[in-house]
């Protein structure tokens, strides 16, 4: 494997004394993030005429070389890393989509058990409402029974007083009668 290039190694240059020739950091894309390329071995073609095929490499025809190469390169490159781009988005959306679904999951079970929760409250609540309002029934007959005995025996109590009274009156109307008895005696013994 090639040494990879660093910021002390020279760049490619198809002649050493054509410093015209050189493929710097100017002939990348603009756009592209390539700046870590490695470093690559210059083509050995020498400037050469073969008289049986009649080709004849020129700097141009390396210039175009080294371009082409550079060019597939750059978009060899650039597939890789849409591919790698598209491999994490992936694998980032799967990673989310399963976060997603756990956490909804887990939610999902939340709320059931807080309407659950709530059920056994509003059943519980019931039933004390049930309690609460059978012993408020129980109070309002008892008072509803206690109302009518306090009326019975105050009734009792003013026929009570009543027959005392009368009674009293009576008994005055006896001392008053026995009263007058004893003078209309006296009245008489003395007279005679």
């Amino acid at each position: 494997m090639p040494p990879k290039r660093t910021a002390q190694s020279r760049p490619v240059t198809p002649y050493e004394d054509d410093g015209d020739d050189m493929l710097s950091q100017h002939s990348k894309a603009p756009d592209s993030d390539d700046r870590e390329l490695e470093y690559v071995q210059p083509l050995d073609l020498p400037l050469r005429t073969d008289l049986t095929t009649c080709t004849t490499y020129t700097s141009d025809d390396i210039r175009r070389v080294y371009a082409k190469a550079v060019a597939e390169f750059k978009v060899s490159w650039q597939k890789q890393k849409r591919e790698k781009e598209t491999k994490l988005l992936q694998a980032t959306r799967a990673e989310l989509d399963g976060q997603f679904s756990g956490k909804q999951k887990e939610m999902e079970g939340i709320a059931k058990e807080m309407a659950d929760v709530h059920q056994d409250f509003l059943r519980k609540y019931a039933i004390i409402e049930d309690k609460q309002r059978e012993v408020v029934t129980k109070i309002i007959e008892a008072q509803k029974t206690l109302v009518s005995l306090s009326v019975k025996r105050h009734q009792e109590v003013i026929e009570l007083g009543q027959e005392v009274e009368d009674g009293q009156l009576e008994g005055m109307n006896q001392v008053k009668q026995a009263c007058n008895d004893f003078l209309g005696m006296r009245d008489a013994l003395m007279v005679d």
